[in-house]
């Protein structure tokens, strides 16, 4: 099968080996996981899967950004699934104090699950879109890329689910991110 990556991603240079890519990258794709997951210990398990299928294909990268992209994708992807497989058993019951003994390894559970909840309130694909050009700083192409959809869904998809987010969180709602 023919790739079809525009010729301008193959003009950035790979790093030489895995290891310092995995170093700079790994951490970014674990908390995007995380959020799209809704689950930090997940959102680890889903980017140590991405980057082992990452290193299986790192010889057919061809940049960093490709790289990149393919791992963002994997990790959003697997989020996804592991919740359609996961969210058929929920938490009844549950209120987040309850779950306050599962704590982050910074210390912010209160953040965390407040910002989780706040998430929780999207669809997936307004999830994976305000992670992918929020948090992972992708423009909506690169965006669309690595969820296989236009790059107009995306911006319509971002636009709502910044707007969620901010009426969840007790922000502004007429506020705009510069």
């Amino acid at each position: 099968m023919e790739s079809t990556r525009p010729l301008a991603e193959a003009s950035v240079a790979l790093p030489a080996d895995f290891d310092s890519f995995f170093r700079g990258h790994f951490p970014g794709v674990a908390r995007a996981a995380a959020l799209v997951a809704r689950d930090p210990g997940t959102g680890q398990e889903i980017a140590q899967e991405a980057f082992a299928r990452l290193f299986e294909r790192w010889d057919a990268m061809a940049s960093e950004d490709h790289a990149r992209n393919f791992a963002y994708r994997v990790a959003i992807n697997l989020a996804r699934s592991h919740l359609r497989k996961h969210l058929r058993v929920s938490l009844v019951g549950l209120r987040p104090a309850d779950r306050a003994g599962a704590t982050d390894p910074a210390g912010r559970t209160d953040d965390w699950l407040e910002v989780a909840a706040a998430f929780a309130a999207l669809s997936p694909r307004q999830r994976a879109c305000v992670v992918l050009v929020d948090y992972a700083d992708m423009d909506a192409a690169g965006a669309a890329r690595v969820l296989g959809m236009g790059a107009g869904t995306v911006r319509v998809h971002l636009m709502r689910g910044r707007r969620a987010l901010r009426t969840a969180l007790g922000l502004d709602p007429k506020e705009e991110r510069e």
